[in-house]
């Protein structure tokens, strides 16, 4: 994975956890998605996570900020990335008075 691919605005889509993610998770055939990306939100690791997908398919769920050990435009979220040959989705939760606050 190279960061500059993922800099490049052309690659990215912008995902509403709350609002699309359930049915990007259908729409890509991505069983598990929602809770690996709630999961890897709610503790973070560099290395991230792999999920397997339809016919022998997996795709990474990675924070880019934490994995390339620098800041990007919105590095700071999930991003889910099935390969070069895809767009990358950049998952995010919108805050809420209580995030904001707290």
């Amino acid at each position: 994975m190279n960061m500059n691919w993922f800099m490049d605005q052309d690659h990215l889509v912008y995902i509403n956890a709350e609002k699309d993610l359930a049915c990007l998770e259908q729409n890509l055939k991505f069983p598990g998605l929602v809770e690996a990306a709630r999961q890897l939100r709610d503790a973070p690791t560099p290395e991230g996570l792999t999920i397997k997908g339809p016919r022998r398919t997996s795709a990474r769920l990675f924070i880019p900020d934490l994995t390339f050990g620098r800041h990007m435009e919105m590095g700071e979220n999930v991003f889910f990335y099935m390969g070069e040959m895809a767009e990358c989705y950049v998952i995010f939760w919108p805050r809420t008075e209580e995030t904001q606050s707290g």
